[in-house]
């Protein structure tokens, strides 16, 4: 794991998504932080060919290596579905590509919870 530095946003700071995520996060779009997280996260393949961002490492489990740390076409079982539309608990999903870095449950400006945002597609408001 590349060297860990400290999180660029905290609890409660604003931050504004730089990237689509659908369904509700378009690029501009202000959210709350409201935990960050290191670790690895996951791009992944859904069973029905579509692509899915991002899924953390402790929401999987290996089906074809001994160790936990997943690389791309590996094959995974969702472990907690929490905050991914579309995902179901279960679903076997693909490793398309792992990043390891910090990542952030944020709220929504209704209030509604999304999971995650990756630290480099999120920047502080202009």
């Amino acid at each position: 794991m590349r060297f860990k530095r400290n999180p660029q946003f905290r609890k409660g700071d604003k931050a504004v998504s730089l990237v689509y995520h659908p369904p509700e996060i378009k690029s501009g779009t202000e959210v709350t932080i409201i935990s960050p997280h290191f670790g690895t996260i996951y791009a992944v393949e859904l069973p029905d060919g579509k692509l899915h961002r991002w899924i953390a490492d402790f929401e999987l489990r290996s089906l074809n290596t001994k160790h936990h740390r997943l690389k791309a076409g590996d094959s995974a079982i969702v472990l907690n579905d929490t905050g991914h539309h579309g995902i179901n608990k279960g679903m076997v999903v693909k490793i398309v590509k792992p990043i390891i870095d910090y990542f952030y449950d944020v709220r929504l400006p209704d209030e509604s919870y999304h999971r995650w945002l990756a630290e480099f597609e999120l920047a502080y408001p202009v």
